[in-house]
């Protein structure tokens, strides 16, 4: 969280903490269409420590338990499931900008690691909005996220002292 300027390092400061999933919405703008990759309710927890650290954690509810106790006994099918309605992945975080920069160190998904995740951030009073674009594969194709978070329940940054 170097060289903020000070709107930058006055976001950062609100960020400082933990919070809860609202909603996640995925947009195609070629056609229109709008998706919630977890559902209408989905759960999920974002962390934002003071040294730099993240981390993300998003789930579609109400997941099944795995058929077995041990992971590595089930069926291939069914850990594939099992990944579809969860993600993780957890690193270091700056402000620049204006936009939330997540650089990824450890993830679910290992074609996440080693890459930047920038979000732009709109954050009025406890609710927090993270947005990025993503190219597709498809030449010249999009597809926009807009996440919300609710500052979750507990110490504020202002309550540590």
């Amino acid at each position: 969280m170097n060289d903020a300027t000070p709107d930058d390092a006055a976001l950062a400061a609100a960020l400082i903490g933990a919070w809860r999933l609202v909603s996640w919405t995925i947009e195609y703008p070629a056609t229109g269409r709008v998706t919630r990759p977890f559902g209408p309710a989905p759960e999920g927890l974002l962390v934002y420590t003071t040294d730099g650290s993240m981390s993300a954690v998003m789930q579609r509810p109400g997941r099944p338990r795995l058929s077995r106790a041990d992971p590595h006994a089930v069926s291939d099918a069914e850990k594939a499931a099992a990944f579809a309605g969860y993600l993780h992945y957890a690193g270091t975080w700056s402000v620049a900008d204006g936009c939330v920069v997540h650089d990824v160190g450890i993830a679910m998904n290992p074609n996440l690691i080693g890459t930047r995740q920038v979000r732009h951030a709109s954050l009025t009073g406890d609710e927090l909005v993270l947005g990025a674009e993503e190219a597709l594969e498809s030449v010249g194709q999009t597809r926009h996220h807009r996440i919300a978070w609710r500052r979750a329940p507990g110490r504020r940054p202002a309550d540590s002292r």
